[in-house]
């Protein structure tokens, strides 16, 4: 799984040597903080940023996954998850992802919805309450963490 999980990443970011590179998959039993796996890589990005420019390395795309979930107050429950190596639009919009590389990132988050095997199990994303992801939604602009995020 840990293998099918980078392929589809490795295609959101750029190469070396400004780009991400893969160096270790981690995975978890559901409600616990050991780790049952462990895998290192080193894996460079494949994808391409055009001549754009990069945002600064505290920049971030945003990734937003819906769920079928309801909080106590009957608001709708979302996942979220913050990529870094943000490539811009270009200098004279660098408020917006690069859309190339939004692209790749709406089309690896889909692939979490589907699912990605590892050989007898297919894993979806999902909370750690077990809210299953529906659907997903790739930032409009270039953002940062900072929480709570709503």
């Amino acid at each position: 799984m840990a293998d099918a999980v980078t392929a589809a990443e490795k295609l959101c970011f750029t190469g070396s040597p400004s780009g991400a590179q893969i160096i270790l998959a981690v995975g978890y039993d559901a409600g616990s903080e050991v780790p049952v796996f462990q895998k290192t890589y080193t894996l460079w990005g494949t994808g391409g940023d055009g001549g754009n420019p990069h945002a600064p390395g505290d920049a971030a795309l945003l990734v937003r996954y819906a769920t079928n979930s309801r909080t106590s107050k009957n608001h709708p429950l979302y996942l979220f998850n913050y990529y870094h190596n943000v490539i811009t639009n270009g200098v004279t919009s660098q408020d917006y992802p690069y859309t190339t590389q939004k692209t790749a990132f709406q089309t690896y988050a889909a692939a979490w919805i589907t699912g990605f095997s590892d050989g007898s199990v297919t894993h979806h994303r999902c909370g750690p309450n077990g809210d299953l992801a529906t659907g997903a939604l790739v930032g409009t602009y270039v953002t940062h963490r900072d929480f709570p995020n709503a």
